[in-house]
C-alpha cells in the first residue's frame, strides 16, 4: 500500500539522549525515511500514529488518534519489571507504573515487543490481549564493519588510558544493568591480568540513587566514561563486552557489541535464550561465574574469536539488520491499514 503516512511521535526523544529507547527510535525514524513510508512527527496529518514512550504527551496524542478514528501502534520498550533498579524510587512506583502500563498499552491496536520475552510478559503478566507483533529494534549492522572499528579503534582508548585487554559494557549507569556484578569482577581481575575496566554509558546524578553514586561510579577498578558521543568508537576499544544485566526488553548494546564482533558475556536470563552458553556467548548466573568466565576470555583469545563469529552469524540469520525490520515494519502498518474496516484507506 503507498502513501502511507506515519506519526512517529517521539515528545521525549531529547530527554533520552544516550539510553536504549533513543537509539531505537532513531533508528526507527532513519530506516522508515530510507523506506516507502512517509514519516512525519505532526499529530495533525497522519495514517498511522506510532508511539515509544508511554509519558502524558504520548497518551494525549493516542486520546487525539482514538477520536479521530486512526489506528495507534505502541512499541514496548518499557516495563515495570525493567524500571526497577533504575531511578530514584523506581522500585517503590513500580507496582503504580505497571498499572499504568497495562492502561496504556491496552489502548493499542497493535503493540510491537522487541522480543518473545516481553511479549510472554505482557501477556502473562500485564492480561494483554491485543494484538502483538515480535519485532526486533534491530541495528545498522554496516555501521559496525571491521574497517571503521579498526580506524577508531584508539580514540577512547587513549583517551580514557585504556590499557592492555579491555572488558567494557555500554550501557545506562542503574544497578539493574548489573553495575555491581560488573565491579567485583574488575576488582577481582584488574590486578591479576593487564586489563582495563570501562563503563560507557550517561550518568544522571539528580535520578540516580545516592547510594549506586558512591559505592560504584566514586571508585578506582571502573572507568565511567559518561555519556560518549562516538558509539563505534567505543565498541571499537573494547575486547570484552561483559553485559551482566538482571532484566532487558532485548538489548540494543548486545546487539552492537555482536555486530562489532566482539566476544560477549552476558547473564543468564530468558531474554538472551536466543544465545547458547558455550557456543555464541558464554552466560553467568552470579558473579562468581562473571569472574571465572571473564577470566576464561581474557586468556583464551582463540575462544573468543569463535564465540563472536559465531554469534554475528546468528545475528545475521535471525534478521537483526534494520535492512530486515524495516520490511517487517511496512507490512504491519499496510495490514493494520488494510484490516480496519471503520477507515476509508
Amino acid at each position: 500500500m503507498a502513501n502511507i503516512t506515519v506519526c512517529l511521535y517521539t515528545p521525549m526523544k531529547d530527554l533520552m539522549a544516550g539510553n536504549g529507547i533513543s537509539s531505537a527510535i532513531t533508528q526507527q525514524i532513519s530506516m522508515l525515511k530510507t523506506s516507502k513510508i512517509n514519516v512525519t512527527s505532526d499529530t495533525a496529518d497522519f495514517d498511522i500514529l506510532h508511539i515509544n514512550t508511554p509519558d502524558p504527551f504520548s497518551l494525549y496524542a493516542i486520546y487525539e488518534a482514538k477520536l479521530r478514528k486512526k489506528p495507534v501502534v505502541i512499541h514496548t520498550h518499557i516495563s515495570a519489571e525493567d524500571f526497577r533498579n533504575s531511578f530514584i524510587f523506581s522500585n517503590s512506583l513500580s507496582p503504580v507504573v505497571k498499572d499504568y502500563l497495562k492502561y496504556f498499552y491496552g489502548l493499542a491496536d497493535t503493540l510491537v515487543c522487541p522480543s518473545e520475552y516481553t511479549k510472554k510478559l505482557l501477556v502473562e503478566q500485564y492480561n494483554i490481549t491485543k494484538p502483538i507483533k515480535v519485532i526486533s529494534n534491530g541495528i545498522k549492522i554496516e555501521r559496525f564493519k571491521d574497517k571503521i572499528l579498526r580506524a577508531k579503534r584508539d580514540i577512547y582508548r587513549k583517551k580514557f588510558n585504556l590499557n592492555g585487554k579491555v572488558v567494557f559494557c555500554c550501557a545506562g549507569v542503574f544497578e539493574r544493568k548489573g553495575l555491581s556484578a560488573f565491579i567485583n569482577v574488575a576488582k577481582t581481575l584488574k590486578n591479576k591480568n593487564k586489563v582495563s575496566f570501562v563503563w560507557f554509558g550517561k550518568i544522571l546524578p539528580l535520578l540516580t540513587p545516592a547510594t549506586t553514586l558512591k559505592t560504584y561510579i566514586n571508585q578506582k577498578n571502573v572507568i565511567f566514561t559518561d555519556y560518549v558521543e562516538d558509539i563505534q568508537a567505543a565498541y571499537a576499544s573494547g575486547d570484552i563486552f561483559l553485559f551482566p544485566t538482571r532484566e532487558e526488553n532485548q538489548g540494543i548494546a548486545l546487539l552492537e557489541a555482536i555486530a562489532s564482533k566482539k566476544p560477549v558475556i552476558v547473564r543468564n536470563i530468558e531474554v538472551f535464550d536466543w544465545l547458547v552458553d558455550g557456543v555464541d556467548c558464554l552466560k553467568a548466573k552470579n558473579d562468581k561465574e562473571f569472574i571465572a568466565k571473564t577470566k576464561i576470555l581474557l586468556n583464551n583469545h582463540r575462544l573468543g574469536e569463535k564465540l563472536a563469529e559465531n554469534a554475528y552469524k546468528k545475528l545475521i540469520s535471525e534478521g537483526h539488520d534494520l535492512k530486515n525490520i524495516e520490511k517487517k515494519y511496512i507490512e504491519m502498518y499496510t495490514n493494520l491499514l488494510k484490516n480496519r474496516s471503520d477507515l476509508c484507506v
